[in-house]
């Protein structure tokens, strides 16, 4: 077997990086969807609970964006579960 031969099993293509930019963004985006939502418990005044709200319906928009854009580009992105700190 040629070194090339090994070189090229190990690099990742374009849409490999694009598959694991989604996905990470993905997750990123869920964790904070989960961190947002177990503020509410955390939280009283009438302000506080409207930040939350705006900030959580972003992160659905980018969530949904996220979603479409990867459809466009054939990409499978499935729902992450949130990892324990």
């Amino acid at each position: 077997m040629k070194i090339t031969d090994l070189l090229s099993k190990n690099e990742e293509t374009s849409e490999d990086i694009r598959k694991k930019t989604f996905a990470r963004e993905c997750g990123e985006l869920t964790e904070r969807l989960a961190d947002i939502r177990a503020n509410f418990d955390n939280v009283t005044d009438a302000a506080s609970i409207d930040a939350l709200i705006y900030e959580e319906n972003a992160v659905l928009c980018r969530l949904e964006q996220l979603y479409r854009d990867a459809r466009v580009e054939g990409i499978t992105l499935e729902l992450h579960e949130r990892t324990k700190k």
